[in-house]
């Protein structure tokens, strides 16, 4: 793969989400190589197990419009004059507009612009005052790579107002023929959290269709699908051939989220388990299993803390395990039941190399499992953030 050596312009050089945008490429690539082994460096210390090596970072296909997904703040301009679209100032609530944000995919991009245009017109139902909580407070857009289509959730303070949404959702579908939804999120908590429980169709079609790699799977609202496609793509193909799964071999994949990886797996695979907190990924995950035709594989809802002990008490005894945790890593308790199966091989798919590194060395404490790969990957290009593939192999 040729890398683009040309710097990236931005329109919004206070903007805090692509902090590398004056780095060349290749050096970002490197930055995240260094990083991932520094996090190595410093928490891993098993007694039995060697340093792993850290390979060159996989870079992402494209440096600019790859973001498929985006959740943004919404305001009020400066002296109350039309409406922002974007993200916060680093350390403050001023929201910075992002309507020409070169990493967004060009449907996030329209989308953007037309709720933006639209809110222009009418910023009474913004914020009037930095920090402030107007009635509508965040839009999140997801582009389907697969489908060219646009799925826009709208994120208010109450539940008031139900026509004047609707109005706003017309009026934006309109504007954007590829919407092919728009779901509506109420969250009244004063903290930082974008959605809340209470989901609310408005228009169209509820859930967003993606294909990831080899597979089509559906996200609803609020399911986590990753920004970067093809990315995400290579990265469960890289799974299926490192871990080789074959017709004797049951899988458990934790933190299954719509089942992308859990899927890639269960066509060479007798068995997939997946486990997912939200119960609608969960659902996401079974349809798309249904729609595979992958009648062996199955998706509890839980806490992954609360399910796999169940399941291990059962009688379900893996001999592959995946996981892709949030950014705090796997429990203790989870690592130390993944030791309990004692699966022939884990992999480990993280968004943080030092819970990850962390993680990887209780796994690998006393000789247990080894470490022949760990492979940064490049899905946010511009940014710090790198995710990495790490492999385990039992030694036994």
């Amino acid at each position: 793969m040729t890398l683009p050596s040309a710097l990236v312009p931005c329109p919004r050089p206070a903007c805090p989400g692509c902090p590398l945008r004056d780095v060349p490429y290749a050096d970002q690539l490197e930055a995240k190589r260094q990083r991932v082994e520094q996090a190595f460096r410093e928490r891993f210390t098993p007694l039995d197990a060697p340093f792993p090596a850290v390979l060159p970072t996989w870079p992402s296909p494209r440096v600019t419009g790859y973001r498929s997904s985006a959740k943004l703040a919404l305001g009020r301009a400066a002296r109350g004059k039309g409406a922002v679209v974007g993200l916060y100032e680093r350390d403050s609530h001023r929201v910075l507009d992002l309507r020409r944000c070169p990493v967004h995919d060009p449907l996030v991009t329209a989308g953007l612009r037309a709720l933006a245009g639209l809110l222009d017109r009418a910023p009474q139902l913004l914020s009037a005052r930095v920090g402030g909580q107007g009635w509508l407070r965040y839009a999140a857009f997801q582009a389907s790579t697969a489908d060219e289509v646009l799925h826009v959730t709208l994120v208010t303070r109450s539940a008031e107002d139900p026509g004047l949404l609707a109005s706003l959702a017309a009026r934006l579908r309109e504007a954007v023929p590829r919407v092919s939804g728009i779901t509506w999120n109420v969250n009244p908590s004063p903290g930082n959290e974008i959605f809340g429980p209470d989901w609310r169709p408005l228009w169209g079609n509820e859930c967003l269709y993606e294909r990831l790699g080899d597979h089509r799977f559906r996200a609803s609202p609020g399911s986590f699908l990753q920004a970067n496609r093809e990315q995400a793509g290579w990265v469960y193909r890289l799974a299926r051939d490192l871990l080789a799964p074959g017709p004797s071999d049951d899988v458990l994949d934790l933190y299954s989220g719509v089942g992308s990886l859990a899927l890639h797996l269960a066509s060479g695979a007798r068995r997939v388990v997946g486990i997912e907190g939200a119960p609608q990924g969960a659902a996401d995950a079974a349809w798309g299993a249904e729609a595979a035709g992958l009648a062996h594989a199955s998706f509890e809802t839980g806490r992954v803390e609360d399910v796999l002990p169940r399941l291990g008490a059962q009688g379900f005894r893996p001999t592959l395990v995946t996981l892709n945790p949030p950014r705090k890593g796997a429990a203790p308790e989870v690592l130390q039941e993944i030791l309990n199966l004692a699966p022939r091989a884990v992999l480990y798919v993280s968004c943080n190399p030092e819970t990850l590194a962390r993680d990887a060395a209780a796994l690998c404490r006393f000789g247990a499992y080894r470490l022949p790969l760990v492979q940064p990957v490049d899905f946010f290009p511009l940014t710090a953030h790198v995710e990495t593939v790490a492999h385990f192999e039992a030694t036994a």
